[in-house]
């Protein structure tokens, strides 16, 4: 006899497809429910309960072997089983995360300098947007940035497989299409990657300042484009400050800035970086100095 009525465990529903779609993803083919239900080893019959939200999953140990076997963050996966995101969300998060670590391998081939100049210009860009919209407090609000384009629209649109596209109007107009519903911090970002590409790729030519499109550079433009619009360096450390460090950070943080926490944790790691680098180059000329001929020859 067919089921009716409510799930019992919907939030149990979503990270199944969760890890389904992560596994399909990762390997490139179809991914059986019990290759899904494997990894918590799982027989058919718990797996199908599973898949159909009439068991629970929500284990400490369960959900961190689920976290380490689809190599994403744990709190991605808490974020699932309490209903913060649903399965797009969580898959945008796993895909910036994803597509941060490659972009890291990516500039590594590029020469510092030149990744230091695109920084500035992008930063500073940003910057004036920021101004436009007398941006002094967070979070940003995006209608206030696309009054800023005068060729860029948005619109709410019911959506399957995507939280936001490009609409291209007409020659040199565009319209960025949104998921309808509530505006998650997800959807808020892949709006303004989707500003970015347009800026940086699509109508480059109305921004002189950024110079020819140059392929190796353009990703990370666009990264450090959406990552300093939402989360302006400056404003992200002072609002740490003020943090109690006894809890989630990046938790706090998020929410304070309507981001994604990938995108806190980007952040983050660039001060970092530029903070340690100094210091790192001091420590380094230092050892070369006082090292023995024989060592570093």
């Amino acid at each position: 006899m067919k089921r009716s009525g409510a799930v019992k465990f919907p939030h149990s529903v979503q990270l199944f497809k969760f890890c389904q779609k992560v596994m399909m993803h990762q390997k490139g083919t179809k991914v059986r429910d019990q290759e899904v239900g494997s990894i918590l080893n799982f027989n058919p019959s718990d797996c199908s309960h599973w898949k159909r939200g009439e068991k629970n999953v929500r284990s400490v140990f369960a959900l961190a072997k689920l976290a380490d076997a689809l190599s994403v963050e744990t709190t991605l996966i808490h974020d699932i089983t309490s209903g913060t995101a649903d399965l797009d969300e969580a898959f945008f998060e796993y895909q910036e995360a994803k597509s941060f670590r490659a972009l890291k391998e990516q500039i590594q081939k590029v020469n510092p300098e030149q990744l230091k100049a695109a920084r500035e210009r992008v930063v500073e860009f940003a910057q004036r947007i920021q101004q436009e919209c007398e941006f002094q407090t967070p979070p940003l609000y995006l209608p206030e940035v696309m009054r800023t384009f005068a060729f860029i629209s948005t619109q709410p649109v019911d959506m399957l497989d995507k939280l936001s596209r490009i609409l291209r109007v007409k020659a040199g107009q565009y319209c960025i299409q949104y998921k309808k519903g509530e505006l998650k911090a997800q959807t808020r970002m892949s709006m303004v990657k989707d500003l970015a590409r347009i800026i940086f790729e699509g109508e480059r030519g109305r921004f002189p300042e950024f110079g020819p499109l140059q392929a190796e550079l353009v990703a990370y433009e666009e990264q450090v484009f959406v990552a300093n619009l939402l989360l302006p360096r400056s404003m992200l450390q002072a609002e740490l400050g003020k943090l109690d460090t006894r809890r989630n950070v990046i938790s706090e943080l998020a929410t304070i800035f309507w981001v994604p926490k990938s995108l806190i944790s980007y952040q983050l790691q660039e001060i970092v970086c530029e903070t340690l680098k100094p210091s790192d180059t001091s420590m380094r000329s230092h050892s070369e100095m006082s090292r023995p001929e024989s060592i570093t020859a």
